[in-house]
């Protein structure tokens, strides 16, 4: 395939909540309203030893995974349920936001375009905090207020070639020769080292 020249737009966001007592992940959700999507590098860079007057060792970097915002047009109702841990009464028809909400780990899918074609990524093990509240009147042309999710992305273990090993992302461009694989992406979560038929089953500690 050739090398892409860049890549634009976010569409096809989903979400899998992970379940530490199975260690599984559950079935992948859309979260709509993709608008963007920036994170940043979390970790520390290589550095150098000098010794004899010159590069005497050079230590590897620590890769902490990501940090930043998915901004959405809104966050669903259920998406702050299940992301957020936000409560419906059922008495009162309210949904709350508690002060000991315990926000769970969950994968995060999404799509970008590509010069190529698309490509999908997939964050392993992602927590979200609030969102910022915002609104404003209503002028003489619509001004939309977006809601972002505030996103730490770590590493999560899995086994791989029979060795545990930890990951952050994973990400496939679609190509004339991997449509099946590439639509697999969106139909449940893809587990390294595991088949789409296998991956809802894979384990983790």
């Amino acid at each position: 395939m050739a090398d892409r020249k860049y890549r634009y737009g976010l569409a096809n966001t989903h979400y899998a909540i992970w379940n530490p007592e199975t260690s599984t992940y559950g079935e992948l959700k859309e979260l709509p309203g993709a608008v963007s999507l920036s994170l940043s590098t979390e970790g520390g860079d290589s550095s150098d030893f000098y010794a004899d007057n010159g590069i005497w060792a050079t230590f590897a970097g620590t890769n902490g995974g990501y940090s930043g915002d998915l901004e959405l047009a809104s966050i669903t109702d259920q998406a702050r349920v299940d992301l957020l841990g936000e409560i419906v009464d059922d008495e009162t028809g309210v949904q709350f936001e508690t002060t000991n909400a315990e926000p769970p780990e969950f994968a995060l899918v999404t799509e970008m375009i590509t010069s190529n074609d698309v490509m999908a990524f997939a964050f392993y093990s992602c927590k979200a905090s609030r969102s910022e509240i915002n609104a404003n009147t209503k002028g003489e042309s619509p001004d939309v207020d977006t809601e972002s999710l505030p996103l730490r992305i770590g590493s999560r273990e899995f086994v791989y070639d029979g060795v545990r090993k930890s990951f952050v992302q994973g990400h496939i461009e679609k190509s004339s020769t991997n449509a099946e694989k590439y639509a697999a992406f969106f139909e449940s979560l893809v587990i390294p080292g595991e088949s789409a038929e296998s991956a809802e089953s894979a384990l983790s500690v």
